[in-house]
């Protein structure tokens, strides 16, 4: 029996019916950045359509620092729903498409399980690997997930394809993979993606906040932490977001609000639970939920508060954002959380502040207003919003804008703006900007990073971890067979899928957004050893002037890193 293989990058689809990408034998990496590759296959046409079988790894690396994935297909039934789409995908038809990473154990042990076969089974292995005459797939690996640091030197990672019947050998494809003598600098750049505990409790059927609420989410929260995520969102308060006027979403509020009479008093014991499993999962920086509603600043965020015993909501859509009140409840508020943050040694660095999400041109008097009863209160700390109008950091609204890629005024806050980050959603999916939805290519995922490096831009934000409901909160799906739950936009709510047992399935969207952040690394070791002109001149030769709108091919970007690190390693 002939069995095919192709070993491809991590940019590369591997489609049942087509290998989306060149063949890959060697790259270069640094001694604390993870390093993916892939290995596809399938049995070719032969006596058996079905042939079970399980894989090795040898390595002159210690296997320890190899982690081993089986990429799993998930069913799209549009590849975008967005108002404008253009031709970088991968495929825009329906049909399977590989994205979640299922977890292998390498070098499992081969038993024979059944007396007077010759039929072996891996053991303690639960993602058996199943070859098929008619379809392609393919194992995942990660050098070095954990982002420990490795000693620099030349390795080769074989793997074996073995059959279960017999342990027949069947194919082996060889990496080889130089670690350079040099680390990557400390991630500087900010990243966010919107966590989102309400989903977790009602996917799940576990009470908020509850031991086994509190188990998954540190189970969720080590995952993004795998991938650059250095920023969480902290649900002081339910976080107004996605919500329709005169509805709410499922209270998820950290702090324990007690008013008597006219006198609130705050309790904090869940958010120092949160932010205690935060930082156990190797997150250590924080931005606090939303303090007025979103795309406008109009009203309060719901807020529930034990009055005289009895728990209620005191603040939301029927109280106007001017309210002496709320204003009043602010002040109050932060005079208790601020020697809090003191306590858990929380320093102006590691707290942001949000006002209201993407509030557009005529909301400008509402958020003026906002920030006005912020702006003592939080003087001290970073605060920014999501938005697109260059009116609201001219007019010094916002400190700290976070611009959508898209936005005609990007070129005016890339050139005025000292500190900005940048968004996407799942509708910028047009005139080549940058995106990670499942159907695009690896390439239009990853290249942010070069991106934002080239526009000078320190931080990404984005709005779904695991958001699981579908536009506006309405309705609930599992992402794993379902994936298009959000509005037919498969992938724009999330980069996690769900297992039934309370841990996440990571995805290859996740882990090569990660290989973008970790270009933007590179680019600044580059330029400590070289220059910032070097650096943008290097971008220039492969990706053309500064932008969002590179458009590199999976090659191009590919060749375009090789080059950097060659660089790099002729400058230590």
């Amino acid at each position: 029996m002939n069995f095919e293989t192709n070993i491809v990058s991590s940019l590369t689809k591997v489609f049942p019916d087509r290998i989306m990408g060149d063949r890959m034998e060697s790259a270069t990496t640094f001694r604390n950045e993870p390093f993916s590759f892939q290995v596809a296959f399938r049995s070719e046409l032969g006596d058996e359509k079905v042939t079970p079988v399980y894989t090795t790894i040898e390595s002159n690396l210690d296997i320890k620092y190899i982690s081993e994935f089986y990429v799993g297909n998930v069913p799209i039934v549009k590849a975008s729903n967005a108002p404008e789409i253009d031709t970088y995908y991968d495929r825009k038809t329906p049909g399977l498409y590989p994205d979640m990473l299922l977890k292998r154990n390498s070098n499992a042990d081969i038993l024979n399980d059944i007396r007077l076969t010759g039929r072996y089974f891996e053991q303690n292995q639960e993602t058996q690997i199943y070859a098929v005459s008619d379809a392609y797939q393919s194992i995942w690996f990660t050098v070095n997930e954990n982002n420990e640091t490795i000693e620099p030197g030349k390795y080769y990672i074989t793997v074996s394809f073995f059959n279960t019947i017999h342990k027949q050998f069947l194919a082996k494809e060889t990496f080889n993979l130089e670690i350079l003598p040099a680390s990557l600098p400390k991630q500087d750049f900010t990243y966010t993606c919107w966590f989102h505990p309400d989903c977790l409790s009602d996917l799940y059927g576990v009470e908020v906040f509850s031991d086994r609420h509190f188990e998954i989410m540190e189970n969720y929260i080590k995952e993004a932490s795998k991938t650059g995520m250095n920023l969480i969102l902290l649900p002081a308060f339910t976080p107004p977001l996605d919500t329709p006027v005169g509805r709410e979403r499922k209270t998820v509020q950290l702090v324990d609000v007690i008013k008597e009479n006219d006198t609130y008093s705050f309790k904090f014991d869940n958010m120092k639970r949160y932010i205690d499993i935060c930082r156990k999962s190797g997150i250590n920086r924080f931005e606090h939920s939303h303090l007025f509603t979103q795309w406008g600043a109009k009203n309060a965020p719901k807020i529930m508060a034990t009055v005289d015993g009895d728990y209620k909501r005191i603040f939301g859509w029927d109280t106007d954002a001017k309210d002496p009140e709320y204003a009043r409840f602010l002040k109050a508020y932060f005079d208790a959380l601020i020697p809090f943050l003191k306590e858990m040694k929380i320093d102006n660095s590691q707290m942001f502040f949000h006002i209201s999400d993407e509030p557009d041109e005529d909301n400008i008097d509402y958020y003026k207003n906002a920030q006005n009863i912020l702006s003592d209160i939080i003087k001290d700390f970073s605060c920014g919003d999501a938005l697109s109008d260059y009116r609201y950091y001219e007019n010094g609204s916002v400190k700290l804008p976070i611009v959508i890629t898209s936005s005609d005024d990007i070129d005016k806050f890339a050139e005025n703006c000292p500190n900005y980050w940048v968004y996407y959603t799942g509708n910028q999916l047009f005139n080549g900007y940058s995106n990670r939805i499942i159907t695009v290519s690896g390439s239009r995922n990853r290249k942010i990073g070069a991106e934002a490096y080239s526009m000078g831009a320190k931080g990404f934000l984005h709005w779904g971890y695991n958001y699981y409901y579908g536009v506006l909160s309405h309705g609930l799906f599992n992402p794993t067979y379902y994936p298009g739950g959000y509005n037919q936009n498969p992938g724009s709510s999330f980069i996690v899928y769900s297992k039934a047992d309370g841990t996440p399935i990571p995805s290859t969207r996740m882990k090569i957004f990660y290989e973008g952040i970790n270009d933007y690394r590179a680019l600044c070791l580059y330029e400590s050893l070289s220059s910032r002109e070097d650096a943008i001149n290097l971008i220039k030769e492969y990706y053309g002037e500064p932008g969002f709108k590179f458009l590199p091919d999976n090659n191009n970007l590919l060749n375009f890193r090789n080059e950097l690190n060659l660089r790099i390693k002729n400058l230590l």
